[in-house]
């Protein structure tokens, strides 16, 4: 027999495989509990949105519906005239975002690259702006845009969470900047680019899971907001979804039908949104985690 039938004709080492105990049973005990918990809400939100109202207060409760209809649905855009405060919300979200990172990435870059007198109070500053929660900025910010003139306005909801969400982001894309060779802009300096240019060519594309990551929260906690557009709005022209959600509270009782589908409306971009920049938010919120 030939050397190379002989090696063909070695058994291959078994896997060993791994013992189901006791622990192992529990790591995947909780992981289910873990996950029916927070599957759950947004699951028996759908089913609500798709009962009728009859089925709502049925007694016993039927985990399953026994006729599903969309009459939910069409009562929350011809009742309760829903997408309004829909486009209000994307605007507002979607503008927050954009004008957040505009000011973030410059404002990290210059406090990474250059030396600037008083950097260490601005970090210190930023440190404190993500502790403060946004109850203690609704009213200040409340008398500044009365004086403004831009009480009751899309401008007013966009310049607030711009302004709560600033720090955070700039405090995020720091580190990611800072992770960033300094030979590359270097070389890149000596090919004859500019500072701005090095910024948007080079570093910008290389610290794209931050933004990604900063994007995405940014996005979430603006588009949940209650409070800022509860204190800053009182009209329909600029009130967004979440406030939109405490019209079906009356004072002859709650459309649950109703909020219901509006609750699963207002989830839906959420999770599209997530889902499309979930490989950027993954690798944003790990880098750095594996380094030694």
């Amino acid at each position: 027999m030939s050397e190379a039938a002989t090696v063909t004709a070695r058994p291959r080492p078994k896997r060993r495989r791994r013992r189901f105990t006791t622990g192992t049973a529990g790591q995947y005990l909780a992981l289910a509990l873990t996950v029916a918990l927070t599957i759950f809400p947004l699951v028996w939100l759908f089913l609500t949105s798709i009962r009728s109202s009859a089925d709502i207060f049925s007694v016993p409760v039927h985990i399953i519906p026994e006729t599903a209809t969309l009459t939910q649905y069409v009562s929350v855009f011809t009742e309760y005239d829903t997408m309004g405060y829909v486009w209000n919300t994307v605007i507002v979200s979607v503008a927050t975002v954009i004008l957040v990172h505009l000011l973030a990435i410059p404002c990290a870059y210059a406090l990474s690259r250059f030396r600037m007198p008083g950097a260490m109070l601005i970090f210190g500053l930023l440190l404190i702006m993500r502790m403060i929660p946004v109850i203690a900025l609704a009213i200040p910010l409340f008398a500044v845009f009365a004086a403004m003139g831009l009480l009751d306005t899309i401008w007013a909801l966009i310049l607030s969470h711009t302004a709560a969400k600033l720090p955070v982001a700039i405090w995020l894309l720091l580190g990611f900047i800072q992770d960033v060779p300094k030979e590359i802009e270097e070389a890149a300096q000596s090919d004859g680019a500019g500072t701005m240019r090095t910024l948007v060519q080079i570093v910008a594309p290389l610290i794209a899971p931050g933004i990604g990551a900063s994007a995405v929260i940014t996005f979430l906690f603006t588009w949940n907001d209650l409070l800022l557009a509860l204190t800053l709005t009182s009209s329909k022209a600029a009130q967004t979804l979440p406030v939109g959600l405490t019209n079906f509270v009356s004072q002859f009782g709650i459309d649950w039908g109703a909020m219901s589908a509006a609750g699963v409306l207002m989830v839906i971009p959420t999770l599209v949104f997530v889902w499309f920049a979930q490989g950027l938010l993954v690798k944003g919120l790990t880098t750095g985690a594996v380094r030694g």
